[in-house]
């Protein structure tokens, strides 16, 4: 039976997915939050101050997680921010076109209705 070459064959459809999460940043402070929480609920001897050290893990994990949304939020805006000038009003055009259309003005009876989207350029 001959072997296959394609890589794409060789993937499997459970394990895949589950590496590509293990790769994210978030996922491994999520679970490294886990881990240490289940140990601060199964050592006896911090049973005085495991709620602080569950707020404590959480809150810094959250923190963590925020600040990596943070940077790839960032992270994007700098390579979204070297559109061509007349691109990004074609963006806000159709999406002010958009906004239009979800609203669906409803015409009344005897009164016309009619929605215009003017850009004016800045000099």
């Amino acid at each position: 039976m001959p072997q296959p070459t394609d890589p794409k064959s060789l993937r499997s459809p459970i394990i895949d997915p589950i590496v590509l999460a293990l790769k994210s940043r978030r996922v491994i402070i999520a679970l490294s939050a886990l881990i240490v929480g289940l140990l601060a609920l199964a050592i006896p001897e911090v049973q005085s101050v495991r709620s602080e050290i569950l707020t404590l893990v959480i809150t810094l994990a959250l923190a963590v997680i925020g600040g990596y949304s943070i940077e790839d939020a960032a992270r994007a805006g700098r390579e979204h921010a070297t559109l061509p000038e007349n691109d990004l009003r074609e963006l806000v055009k159709d999406v002010l076109t958009g906004l239009v259309d979800e609203v669906n003005v409803q015409p009344q009876a005897g009164k016309p209705t009619s929605v215009a989207v003017v850009i004016r350029e800045e000099e």
